[in-house]
């Protein structure tokens, strides 16, 4: 997760991600596929104007996800019930609920990604941290065991990338890929063991117990515009339920 300077990365990041959560749970109580639409393209909106979105980076995101969006939609549309038929051939029965149904299903899970890429790139990952401990009550130990595990998945990243490079210029090429995984895994595997057992001397000699009175580099606060972001967006995602319905 990394942050940005835009309005939404100001914000605490926990009452950030309780607020996508409760409208990610509005969106599992949606059964119509315009109402699931719209808080959609709020998503899209918060993001352009409040969270430092270019339309390229939103068509980036998302352009993994279409096919699986469009599989999904296809598979509860083709094979739905319904009485109003739209179309149909062979096993394939399309009708007005099931299209209904396969849009509403599809735009939900576009609205969760949204919603959540929403929250990961406004988000700085220490801050996010912090946040769960001063505002969570998360122990310390549990909080900088998550932080360091996510420290971990860029260092193994550009490792595993280092070794592809040196098994290449020695030449070596594994056409089996279970032999390649374990080759490149137990050196993976035997490193993380290493750097985390460093981690763990290294926290205990500088007097880390995970007691909860000690103090902070950086602390993290609930401020208003937190609340008056959280109560707007429930108000608009509400709001758009009641009057579209």
């Amino acid at each position: 997760m990394k942050s940005n300077d835009s309005f939404l990365a100001s914000l605490n990041p926990s009452i950030k991600l309780f607020s996508h959560f409760l409208v990610m749970f509005l969106l599992m109580t949606v059964t119509h596929p315009k109402v699931t639409f719209e808080i959609w393209v709020l998503a899209v909106l918060i993001g352009i104007f409040l969270g430092g979105w270019k339309i390229t980076y939103l068509l980036k995101r998302l352009f993994p996800y279409l096919g699986f969006f469009i599989l999904v939609f296809w598979m509860m549309a083709a094979f739905g019930e319904g009485e109003d038929t739209i179309w149909k051939w062979a096993w394939f029965h399309l009708t007005v609920e099931s299209v209904n149904n396969g849009l509403t299903i599809s735009l939900r899970m576009l609205g969760f990604v949204t919603y959540g890429l929403l929250f990961t790139s406004t988000t700085d990952l220490t801050l996010f941290i912090m946040s769960l401990i001063h505002q969570c009550k998360l122990s310390p130990k549990w909080a900088y065991g998550l932080l360091a595990g996510f420290r971990f998945i860029p260092l193994f990243q550009s490792e595993f990338n280092q070794m592809k490079m040196a098994h290449k210029v020695r030449g070596y090429k594994q056409k089996n890929s279970w032999k390649a995984f374990m080759r490149y895994s137990l050196p993976l595997f035997s490193q993380g063991i290493r750097k985390s057992e460093r981690i763990a001397v290294a926290m205990e000699v500088r007097g880390f117990t995970g007691a909860r009175d000690r103090t902070y580099y950086q602390t993290t606060k609930v401020v208003t515009k937190d609340w008056t972001y959280l109560l707007s967006l429930l108000s608009v995602v509400i709001g758009i339920i009641i009057l579209i319905n």
